[in-house]
């Protein structure tokens, strides 16, 4: 609790407003939503604590790290989805997905990751730059080594980049989030097999 007051016992309140998402957060992953329910209203949650102009939120399967859904706002149109599957998921390494799990690393920054250079990234060259999006943040949520999800929070060119406490964030929620995305997956192929 003292990590909420700064000096002389004053409430921080950006400690409050993301120990607030947090909670919020950690509820909706409790509450057993399917998984598009769950990313909407977690990056609804989210916004107010890491603001961010445009996110994409997927599932994976957990057997192959491949991308199941994605739900995208502020990213472009769909062609923007079709040039990130056919030209970009597959040749951007930086700070992919499943690599991310293996190193267990749940949170990352794609200004980290290229050094400051965003455009050695071909998402940033591709996608983000032509439609006026500058820093990104990237999530992966996961239960232990299998993915069950990814999130990527952009902002708009031009705005700082994300800072210490929203990474912290992200990190916090990052297990939570697994674990909901792994729930409403499993109650999902449950549902899909009891009717087939």
């Amino acid at each position: 609790m003292e990590a909420l007051f700064g000096t002389g016992g004053t409430v921080n309140t950006s400690d409050l407003a993301n120990e607030r998402v947090f909670v919020e957060v950690k509820r909706l992953c409790l509450m057993g939503l399917d998984s598009a329910t769950l990313r909407q209203r977690v990056a609804e949650r989210l916004r107010s604590a890491v603001p961010f102009e445009g996110y994409v939120a997927f599932t994976m399967d957990p057997s192959n790290g491949l991308i199941t859904d994605a739900i995208v706002e502020e990213m472009g149109d769909e062609s923007g989805l079709r040039i990130f599957l056919e030209r970009v998921y597959f040749e951007d390494d930086v700070l992919e997905f499943n690599w991310m799990v293996r190193n267990r690393l749940p949170v990352g920054l794609l200004s980290e990751a290229t050094g400051g250079k965003l455009e050695q990234a071909p998402r940033y060259r591709e996608l983000q730059a032509p439609i006026g999006l500058g820093y990104e943040l990237r999530g992966a949520f996961s239960t232990g080594t299998q993915l069950w999800g990814g999130l990527c929070l952009s902002r708009e060119e031009g705005r700082r980049d994300f800072a210490a406490r929203e990474i912290a964030l992200i990190c916090r929620i990052a297990p939570h989030l697994g674990a909901g995305l792994r729930a409403a997956t499993l109650q999902r192929e449950l549902h899909d097999e009891q009717l087939g």
